[in-house]
């Protein structure tokens, strides 16, 4: 019998905190990051089944989704990073609704190493006072020299990642408002 363990990580980033638990139970290793967003629940699940969202906040150089129960959701990253090197994920969508999408049988593809597989991704959102609530859990990771790399660039990644969508919705919010104001200077 394994005792599940909870280990919580935060990274400070440009506007506030994204926190990933590492959750360990059983064979598994769960990578469950959440944050809250600035933008209603629906909009940000949207974020992450539009390609142009994708491209803007993830910064994903090719995607396609076909955002119904069945349908292919893959992503691509080619020259990214530091080390500029090609990723690339891909799964099938399992369950899809309002405020929360669960891709399945996710392959990740990382140069130099070997196929990881399977991995699933579920994506909630709920409202918050000041947006969304959003709960990233990354599962399926197995345990090895490589296992072990991919889970700890994981943890490290989502939090980066969920800031960096913070950060886009919080751009797009300001953006939206300076033209307003442009449009409508005394605010009437």
């Amino acid at each position: 019998m394994s005792i599940p363990r909870k280990i919580l990580l935060c990274a400070a980033l440009a506007t506030s905190t994204a926190c990933a638990t590492v959750e360990t139970e059983g064979d598994g290793r769960d990578v469950v990051t959440t944050a809250t967003i600035p933008a209603p629940p629906g909009r940000v699940l949207h974020a992450f089944l539009d390609t142009d969202d994708l491209a803007g906040w993830w910064k994903v150089s090719r995607s396609s989704v076909d955002p119904r129960i069945g349908g292919t959701w893959a992503v691509t990253w080619d020259d990214y990073g530091d080390e500029k090197t090609n990723h690339v994920w891909t799964g099938v969508i399992r369950e899809i609704g309002p405020r929360r999408v669960l891709i399945d049988n996710i392959v990740m593809v990382e140069p130099g190493r070997p196929l990881f597989a399977p991995l699933q991704l579920e994506i909630v959102v709920r409202p918050a006072d000041a947006g969304s609530y959003l709960e990233v859990v990354h599962r399926g990771y197995g345990y090895g020299t490589d296992w072990d790399w991919i889970h700890a660039v994981v943890v490290d990644g989502w939090e980066h990642v969920l800031g960096d969508l913070r950060d886009w919705f919080a751009a797009q919010d300001a953006t939206a408002t300076r033209l307003r104001d442009a449009v409508d200077p005394g605010g009437e």
